[in-house]
């Protein structure tokens, strides 16, 4: 176990003074709310292949997921991409590799689309193996029942030559509100481990501080940093979030 904390202890470092929402840059634009109480049932929710995407709306990379709906926002569009990893040279003659991920929610107003908010997240200039991609399906809800479609989106980030954990993000939207977990996942290495994280002990910001270092990067696995984002949220939302967070903290490298 000791091997371990040496080989992740200065990725862990890198990823959670890199890997912040300033890293998502979410530009919201107008926000269109406006409130109706409206069914899940009648959302007309639909999966869109890029080939029906309308040709003037333009996105980075290879089509993750797209989708339609209607809510009280209007008629929404939402695409998810990912960029591969393409490998370029610095001012030292090294060799890295840099990926992204990309969301654009459009709302039709007008016969037109209008770009409610988009983000962006990459990994850059990573000298050894690259992941920057989605891990679970596009989340649609409306837990509060205001008529307005909630999005979820899950994914991982990592630059590492061994078996250290990626960083995960769970990003939320209602309208332009932004809302995230952010933290490391869990990567089980001896056949002895197990993933002990449950809602009870996930917040990493709750947890007594352990007493050693080896203890503190410990409780790092599986865990995200603070609920801040939620704080004026409506309370399923985190509850959702904290959920899908759970889901997909465990690290298996076949999905790789």
């Amino acid at each position: 176990m000791k091997l371990r904390s040496l080989l992740f202890s200065c990725l862990t470092v890198l990823l959670f003074a890199c890997n912040n929402n300033a890293d998502e840059q979410t530009v919201n634009t107008d926000t269109l709310t406006t409130v109706s109480n409206q069914p899940m049932a009648k959302f007309n929710i639909v999966q869109v292949k890029g080939a029906n995407i309308p040709a003037t709306i333009k996105f980075k990379g290879t089509l993750y997921q797209a989708w339609q709906w209607q809510d009280s926002l209007g008629d929404n569009l939402l695409i998810t991409s990912q960029v591969a990893p393409t490998i370029s040279t610095n001012a030292d003659d090294e060799e890295g590799a840099t990926a992204s991920l990309h969301a654009f929610h459009y709302v039709k107003k007008n016969e037109e689309y209008k770009l409610l908010w988009q983000m962006h997240d990459s990994m850059e200039e990573c000298p050894v193996d690259i992941f920057c991609q989605y891990i679970d399906s596009v989340q649609l809800t409306d837990l509060n029942n205001n008529g307005i479609v909630e999005t979820s989106l899950v994914y991982k980030i990592a630059c590492r030559g061994d078996i250290s954990p990626a960083y995960m993000k769970v990003i939320m939207h209602e309208d332009s509100a932004k809302y995230g977990l952010r933290g490391n996942m869990w990567v089980k290495v001896n056949t002895a481990d197990s993933f002990t994280v449950t809602k009870e002990n996930v917040n990493l910001e709750t947890l007594p501080k352990a007493d050693s270092e080896y203890g503190r990067l410990l409780q790092l696995d599986g865990r995200y940093e603070n609920e801040k984002d939620f704080r004026n949220a409506f309370p399923e939302f985190l509850v959702f979030a904290r959920g899908l967070w759970l889901k997909n903290a465990v690290e298996t490298f076949e999905q790789q």
